[in-house]
């Protein structure tokens, strides 16, 4: 009986194996939305910016708990990015193309309690650069939320930032999508810089109290905030974002910026059979 037994449990064990190995070699099912990417590089840059934009979409889209995805070089300058269909398509195409370039500049401005300075215009922001826009400046625009709205409206203004920025996103260590203090439906971005980035952030804050503090994402201000007191190494980005929006920055930040410019100049379809 116990011999019986056994050999009916090795069967059973043999049985479960040989489903597992089945399962384990059961094809994929492939992709039905394509994506042809194309990178704007200089030509004796491209292959490893092709390179290094495979690995940060490819990062992109698992922080974003996107399955069963491709992502491939197609040529010297393009990329092949291959996924299943989803509800909304624009907001993963922003995702995968969005440049996330993060910055933490000093805003040319009188300090607080002074307002922070903005400009109606670039062009009157560079008048009062003396008409040309130094190495050592640049002209960015800034949404500027109206208060006495509760941030319903955003006014487009521009404002002086220093150039090179305090710290970059090759600082950063970690940034995570949490709700916002004031209003349940606004969200932020809380972010926390590695060891490097956080003592150049310390001295200068330390060094500029009341000074105005950018965070500066793909060239455009985010939010501006003054400096009360010396900070290390975390900060904030608002800027009424939704929790989507909030989580999908999380996760262009967490990835890495792309190395340079993408554009989509192909998309297709593909139906299973």
């Amino acid at each position: 009986m116990a011999h019986q037994r056994l050999n009916s449990q090795i069967a059973v064990l043999v049985l479960i194996m040989t489903a597992l190995g089945c399962s384990m070699l059961r094809p994929r099912r492939p992709p039905t939305w394509l994506l042809t990417l194309e990178i704007e590089a200089p030509e004796d840059e491209r292959k490893a910016a092709v390179d290094q934009t495979v690995s940060v979409i490819k990062r992109r889209l698992d922080l974003a708990g996107v399955s069963n995805f491709e992502v491939k070089p197609q040529g010297d300058a393009r990329v092949l990015v291959g996924l299943p269909d989803v509800p909304d398509r624009d907001r993963l195409k922003n995702l995968i193309i969005a440049g996330g370039k993060l910055e933490l500049a000093h805003v040319v401005s009188p300090p607080s309690p002074a307002p922070v300075q903005t400009y109606n215009t670039q062009e009157e922001a560079i008048i009062s650069l003396g008409g040309t826009q130094p190495s050592n400046r640049r002209v960015l625009e800034y949404q500027e939320s109206d208060e006495l709205s509760r941030g319903t409206q955003a006014k487009k203004k521009w404002v002086i930032v220093e150039s090179p920025a305090v710290v970059s996103g090759n600082d950063l260590r970690n940034a995570e999508a949490s709700r916002g203090p004031s209003k349940a439906a606004d969200y932020q971005i809380i972010f926390s810089l590695r060891p490097a980035g956080a003592e150049r952030l310390g001295a200068w804050t330390a060094a500029n109290i009341n000074e105005y503090l950018a965070i500066v994402f793909n060239d455009e201000v985010k939010s501006i905030a003054y400096i009360k007191s010396q900070i290390f190494d975390q900060g904030e980005i608002s800027g009424s974002f939704t929790k989507e929006s909030a989580e999908d920055l999380a996760h262009i930040l967490n990835s890495g910026a792309l190395p340079a410019p993408v554009k989509i100049v192909a998309e297709s379809f593909i139906k299973q059979p």
